[in-house]
């Protein structure tokens, strides 16, 4: 019996950065609730950009936000990892020797840059994923606590970035890549299998009775905290090899076919 159902965004219900999902998802979401099955939305995306994606169904979800370092319902936080505050400028440092890189530095309620309101990562999030968002002159004065994640964005992130996540800051921070130009920098201790864990702990929900549905490798964590991994035909290879069901592209409603599928929803 499931009784869980969590799913990534970008690349798994929707196209990266979109702010729009079909609208038959709501009706999902409401006929889930009815069932007594829990959904949540696992994604690197800020609390806000979920929100204005899922407003109509705002009080039926959970949300593990900003790459599982941040789980909450609308109406309170139930847990949240910081990065190690000692670490906040070192890691700045290393981004700003990253070429052609820009950082975004996210907490709980807002997100910075320091690369200027018309860069492109701030006009890609403040336009596209609808990110609180603001541009400071210098990241390094931000308060050093509570900082959720640093994001790396630039082109072709993973081959820029190899120096980087094979340094020894792998073993003092959680490194992931989230998308093609995108490398998060999270609390060791976080992740979206560490904040899944924590959400079937809260709910008093099994692994066997969860189902994930994520596209890239910061998924693949969650898929160990799962009964049923799933994923849609335009994931990673990576992921496509490590899922129990793989189904249509995001295009084609995959996520919404499979659910109705394992469930026997009419």
């Amino acid at each position: 019996m499931i009784r869980l159902i969590v799913s990534d965004i970008d690349g798994t219900l929707v196209p990266d950065s979109s702010d729009y999902i079909d609208p038959v998802y709501y009706d999902l979401i409401r006929e889930l609730k009815k069932r007594g099955v829990y959904f949540c939305v696992c994604s690197g995306r800020q609390y806000h950009s979920m929100m204005k994606l899922f407003s109509p169904v705002a009080e039926d979800i959970f949300c593990i936000t900003e790459n599982g370092t941040l789980i909450r319902s609308r109406d309170r936080i139930i847990h949240r990892w910081a990065v190690d505050p000692a670490h906040y400028v070192p890691l700045l440092e290393e981004i700003r020797r990253i070429d052609g890189a820009s950082a975004v530095v996210s907490y709980p309620e807002m997100s910075y840059v320091e690369s200027g309101e018309d860069s492109v990562v701030f006009r890609f999030l403040h336009d596209s994923y609808r990110y609180q968002i603001e541009n400071v002159p210098d990241l390094m004065a931000l308060p050093h606590e509570d900082v959720l994640k640093l994001t790396i964005h630039c082109e072709n992130c993973e081959d820029k970035c190899r120096n980087l996540v094979e340094s020894h800051w792998a073993e003092e921070v959680n490194m992931t890549c989230s998308g093609v130009q995108w490398i998060d920098i999270c609390s060791r201790d976080s992740g979206k299998g560490e904040a899944l864990a924590m959400l079937q702990n809260y709910l008093g929900v099994s692994k066997e009775e969860t189902m994930y549905f994520g596209d890239n490798m910061n998924d693949l964590p969650a898929f160990e905290r799962a009964g049923i991994t799933a994923t849609v035909a335009n994931a990673r290879a990576e992921v496509r090899e490590r899922a129990d069901i793989v189904g249509k592209s995001y295009e084609e409603l995959g996520v919404l076919q499979i659910i109705r599928s394992v469930l026997e929803l009419d």
